[in-house]
């Protein structure tokens, strides 16, 4: 495994280390490697969506009104939250 030097601000350090008291990880290290498992899983997920979108058939345009559905609907959800 590779070792990589880092330094970390007071107040991230100071977060990275109430997740360990909290016995969340082991150590600032178990931490990182979390994280950036973490953003490798999510880029995939993001990739594989991407190109299940790009094989899913041509474009087709949106309507005005769906548009305008769509608009609806998000103003509901935040007028629900």
């Amino acid at each position: 495994m590779a070792t990589i030097p880092l330094e970390l601000p007071s107040d991230l350090q100071n977060f990275v280390d109430a997740k360990i008291q909290s016995g969340q990880f082991a150590n600032t290290g178990e931490y990182i490697v979390a994280l950036v498992d973490a953003a490798r899983r999510s880029r995939s997920l993001i990739e594989t969506t991407l190109m299940k979108g790009l094989e899913s058939g041509p474009a087709v345009e949106w309507t005005s009104q769906e548009w305008l559905e769509i608009r609806q609907r998000v103003i509901q959800r935040h007028q629900k939250g």
